[in-house]
């Protein structure tokens, strides 16, 4: 089951951006006691970041990294 989310593509970039470009925004994100609180510690590095985008970017992230698993380990 594949979801569809329409989202700018430019800001999909700066949430990637961000998190790939900074390993302590990714511990802190993965640490966060909730949805809500992950949202916030990204939308202070992207401006303008609305929730629903944000959702968009996570479920993005985590299609990509089922995909890749499916694939198996990297070589």
């Amino acid at each position: 089951m594949s979801i569809e989310f329409k989202m700018d593509e430019e800001k999909h970039i700066k949430v990637l951006d961000a998190l790939l470009g900074d390993p302590d925004l990714m511990m802190a994100l993965n640490a966060a006691e909730d949805f809500e609180a992950g949202y916030r510690l990204v939308a202070e590095r992207v401006p303008g970041l609305s929730l629903e985008e944000f959702a968009g970017s996570m479920e993005m992230m985590r299609q990509i990294v089922l995909a890749q698993m499916e694939k198996g380990p990297v070589q």
